[in-house]
């Protein structure tokens, strides 16, 4: 109950949103196919982490990447 205060999320949430907030960069910043970011990220399953990554940014990653494609690299020491 503690965490949710300070963050306004659940525990399981916040790191969905993190993992979510990386695949961002990797979508904005590089190349790598959907599949090979959802991998990095630390999700398995490339179906959920779609579904995830839509219910979160409102749009699917592919769709995502496209008016926020970017030549500038991410911060490549985060995970």
């Amino acid at each position: 109950m503690v965490f949710k205060k300070a963050t306004g999320h659940s525990p399981l949430s916040y790191i969905n949103l993190l993992k979510v907030k990386r695949a961002c960069e990797l979508l904005d910043h590089t190349d790598m196919q959907v599949n090979q970011i959802c991998h990095k990220i630390g999700i398995r399953d490339c179906y959920y982490f779609s579904r995830l990554f839509s219910k979160t940014m409102g749009i699917p990653p592919k769709d995502y990447r496209k008016p926020h494609k970017r030549d500038t690299p991410p911060d490549q020491s985060a995970p």
